[in-house]
């Protein structure tokens, strides 16, 4: 008589429990690996500010003086500095087209920009082929350093040399204490860090940005300063 031999399969009980282990590992899983990933793009942004900070600082050096358009100044129909005298460039959402990130930066990358007689290059950055609009990380075609996230840059500079950078968002926002802001001497209700030439940050992972927010609240909880 042959004996029968019992299926070496899995039944249907033993799969969907195995399903079921494996959905739960990924709902844990997932929302780790994520935040990995945003803490990693975070950390990356922090490294292109602090060399963006450098890029222009070694421009200052060799220049003595920002990489600025040559059309800044403190007066004119269109003033084009902040309200403590420093210049700011970045979204223009913020500071309109005419103070926009890459007025500073194609400065900075281009040899042949008449802002540049020396021809050095300062900021060596990917170029990401995509426009502002796309949020690709790097420099869009349209010339807008964007970070990992794909927000732009915004750059303030410390240009009435008092020892107080000021930046055109931060300067009226409400506890500014908490991000290291102080008053600045001089300029009633404005804010800026002491010690400081060069302010940069970015919106963070949440693509937003408030001037009208506390410094730390709503849309500015996540932004990515390079002075905190």
């Amino acid at each position: 008589m042959k004996k029968i031999m019992k299926s070496k399969g899995f039944t249907l009980v033993e799969i969907l429990v195995v399903v079921s282990i494996i959905g739960i590992l990924a709902a844990i899983l997932v929302p780790v690996v994520a935040r990995s990933k945003t803490k990693a793009k975070i950390a990356m942004a922090k490294v292109q500010m602090n060399d963006l900070a450098v890029a222009i600082k070694s421009y200052k050096s060799d220049y003595q003086r920002y990489p600025l358009p040559s059309f800044v100044s403190q007066s004119g129909p269109v003033p084009q500095v902040n309200a403590g005298k420093d210049a700011s460039f970045g979204n223009p959402t913020y500071l309109g087209l005419n103070n926009q990130n890459r007025m500073v930066v194609e400065i900075l990358r281009d040899r042949n920009h008449p802002r540049n007689p020396k021809k050095n290059v300062y900021l060596d950055v990917k170029e990401s082929g995509e426009s502002s609009s796309a949020r690709q990380p790097g420099i869009s075609s349209d010339g807008y350093y964007l970070d990992p996230f794909g927000n732009a840059y915004n750059i303030s500079v410390d240009k009435n040399a008092d020892g107080y950078c000021v930046d055109d968002v931060y300067a009226k926002l409400p506890s500014g204490s908490d991000v290291g802001m102080v008053s600045v001497p001089g300029f009633s209700g404005v804010q800026g860090v002491k010690g400081s030439d060069v302010l940069i940050w970015t919106d963070g992972p949440d693509l937003k940005a408030s001037a009208s927010q506390g410094a730390i609240d709503g849309d500015n909880t996540d932004n990515i300063l390079s002075w905190k």
